[in-house]
């Protein structure tokens, strides 16, 4: 008798796979196929049997059982389920109930199956159709973000178009308009360029009667370029061309053309140029105009709207007619990087370089500035101008603010001359560091190559004149000596004023290697790393005296060019063989002067570490043997170890000096 094995489907856990053909070929039977005609055989023998089972159970159960097995094989499981509880097989007591028995429960198990299949179907279908409504989600989500960046765009939109509309000229508040009656600055008012007042005299007459020129046949300037460093007054020179000439006056910057719209530039120079023209006479002064005109504007592939705005300044000022009367003034710190064809005849016909205020500029300055202030009677104008050589008319009105200040902070009534000279220190070297912890023998070696410095500087033929020597830390600066250059030299430099240079530039190796030499062997062990940019700066100023300025040929001019790459490797060798030979020749020459001054460089030296400043007057008085009448910021304690032995000699020794120990 052959007997039946369920086997449970392995995909029963995910039973919304499985079909009745499915589910029928995932158990094993043994037994043989059944044709549709066999199926109806046994089925014809099961109703024969069941009429006749009163007489024959045994008949029955078999071609029953065989029935319900070709149907459970056919996936025919209610079927077998009707049939089984339609005839109440369960109540059999034979040997066949149990094997019918196990037929009903695998057709029971079946329809359970099948039953789990459909549920996990319609569950499906319910998470299909919340999928299919979180995309509607989605969509909606895409159509309002859709709708938002329109809107967002619509924004942008109506803000460039804000920005192009057409306003009128007075409602344009990037340029500062001011109308002839409202200038009160007049040429008096600029200090410190007299050298150049004589042409902005005939600038000023050809605005103010340009009919008188133009029946001459002479045409009046279109634009005016003024050039010079910063803070030399080119703005307030064009406001006293303005005044003086008594003209509207339109102000604005080169920067104010620049907008991150394409064509806003080229907009507002239209606009700018049609208020001028309405104003009439009008000038129209654009500070720093290099970021306007540049060469770089010209040739920039990635940004098409500064050639516009170029371009664009440039057609406005060649279609000036000459009943029109409006000029353009310009200024810039860098003359050099303007385009050539913004600067030709016909637009900028005329360039005015300011230069930096001369000695008589600068006291005028200085008194113009001090008129408005509060200083002591002692304040001399002279001595300010002289120490402040290369100051431009912006840093001497801020040297008087700084002193100024400065002595409201100490709560003085007036500023005196040391809260002036306190304030140009704070400019050209930076803030004091009272409160870094440094040894004193950090500081002794500092105050020997100070020493070295001025008195290089004091004893060398066509250096500079000494003007003060300090071993305070000043921003990245240990100590300084500083010299005030003559006003010759901001014009050209000697070759005995390059080479005196150079020579002070060594002076404080020279002083370390004199007085420092006893505790090495070798001079060179004995030195710092205070010369750290002594070095550079005068290998750089004897390289530039070779390749530059010719100074040391043999024969003749000996000019290299500047550049490296225009000369050959032989030739670089030569000029570095001549720097060479310069330095060495420097250093020499200053090492025997402080030798031969040992005795000045170790005075200096201890009153430089006794009183950290020294000015040019109080340096002269310490070698000429005088005291100074001065308070010690520290004492020559003999107990520190950190104290050095200069070794002056018993008859050469200052007796005011106290003795100090051989370390």
């Amino acid at each position: 008798m052959t007997s039946l094995k369920y086997v449970r489907p392995t995909s029963v856990f995910n039973l919304h796979h499985l079909s009745k053909r499915n589910l029928s070929e995932n158990y094993h039977v043994k037994s043989r196929d059944y044709t549709d005609e066999k199926l109806r055989k046994l089925e014809d023998r099961y109703e024969i049997s069941q009429r006749d089972r009163e007489y024959n159970y045994d008949a029955f159960e078999g071609s029953a059982y065989r029935y319900f097995k070709e149907l459970n094989r056919r996936g025919k499981y209610r079927v077998v389920k009707r049939l089984y509880e339609m005839y109440h097989l369960e109540q059999l007591h034979t040997p066949y109930t149990e094997r019918l028995d196990s037929q009903y429960r695998f057709a029971l198990e079946n329809i359970t199956a099948l039953s789990r299949a459909a549920l996990s179907a319609s569950i499906d279908d319910t998470s299909y159709r919340r999928k299919f409504g979180t995309q509607k989600t989605f969509i909606g989500i895409d159509i309002i973000f859709n709708v938002l960046s329109f809107g967002v765009l619509l924004y942008v939109g109506l803000i460039f178009l804000g920005s192009l509309d057409f306003k009128s000229p007075d409602e344009m508040a990037k340029f500062e308009i001011k109308m002839a009656d409202d200038i009160d600055t007049r040429l008096d008012d600029v200090k410190g360029i007299e050298e150049i007042k004589d042409e902005i005299r005939n600038l000023i007459k050809m605005i103010k009667d340009p009919f008188k020129y133009k029946e001459k046949g002479a045409k009046v300037h279109k634009g005016v370029l003024l050039f010079g460093d910063p803070g030399v007054g080119k703005t307030l020179l064009a406001r006293a061309i303005a005044g003086e000439s008594g003209v509207n006056f339109i102000f604005c910057t080169g920067s104010t053309f620049d907008e991150m719209f394409v064509g806003v530039g080229a907009k507002r120079v239209r606009q700018l140029f049609q208020t001028a023209r309405e104003r009439s006479p009008c000038i129209i002064f654009i500070d720093e105009i290099d970021s306007l005109l540049s060469k770089s504007r010209r040739f920039a592939k990635e940004h098409s709207s500064n050639r516009s705005t170029l371009n664009q300044i440039l057609a406005e000022m060649d279609g000036f007619n000459e009943s029109e009367n409006v000029i353009v003034i310009g200024a810039t710190n860098h003359e050099g990087d303007l385009d050539p064809a913004a600067v030709r005849p016909g637009r900028f016909d005329k360039k005015i370089h300011v230069p930096k205020p001369d000695l008589d500029g600068r006291n005028d300055i200085l008194r113009l500035y001090l008129e408005k202030v509060n200083v002591s009677e002692e304040i001399e104008v002279e001595k300010l101008g002289k120490m402040t050589p290369g100051f431009s008319g912006a840093d001497l009105e801020n040297l008087v603010n700084n002193a100024i200040a400065d002595a409201v902070h100490k709560d003085k009534t007036h500023a005196n001359m040391k809260d002036f000279e306190e304030a140009k220190d704070r400019i050209v070297m930076g803030i004091e560091r009272k409160n870094l912890h440094i040894g004193n023998r950090i500081r002794l070696n500092t105050a020997i190559h100070e020493a070295g410095h001025a008195l290089a500087c004091y004893y060398t033929e066509g250096s500079q004149k000494l003007y003060k020597a300090t071993i305070v830390n000043r921003g990245a600066n240990r100590g300084a000596t500083f010299t005030l250059p003559d006003e010759s030299d901001m014009i050209a430099l000697s070759k005995e004023k390059l080479l005196a240079h150079i020579d002070i530039c060594l002076g404080g190796m020279a002083a370390e290697e004199i007085i420092l030499k006893q505790y090495s062997p070798d001079n060179m062990n004995a030195i710092t790393t205070g010369c750290g940019r002594d070095l550079p700066k005068a290998t750089n100023m004897a390289k530039s005296g070779v390749r530059e300025y010719g100074m040391f040929g043999e024969e003749g001019a000996a000019f290299i060019s500047s550049s490296k790459d225009d000369t050959s490797d032989e030739f670089t060798q030569m000029v570095d063989l001549k720097v060479k030979e310069i330095l060495d020749e420097s250093h020499e020459r200053v090492h025997n002067l402080l030798k031969s001054k040992k005795k000045d460089v170790e005075i200096l030296a201890k009153n430089l570490f006794w009183y950290d400043y020294l000015t040019a007057e109080e340096i002269e008085q310490i070698l000429k043997g005088e005291k100074l009448d001065k308070y010690h910021v520290r004492e020559w304690e003999d107990k520190e170890d950190y104290l050095f032995h200069f070794s002056p000699s018993e008859e050469n020794s200052d007796p005011s000096l106290p003795k100090s120990p051989v370390v």
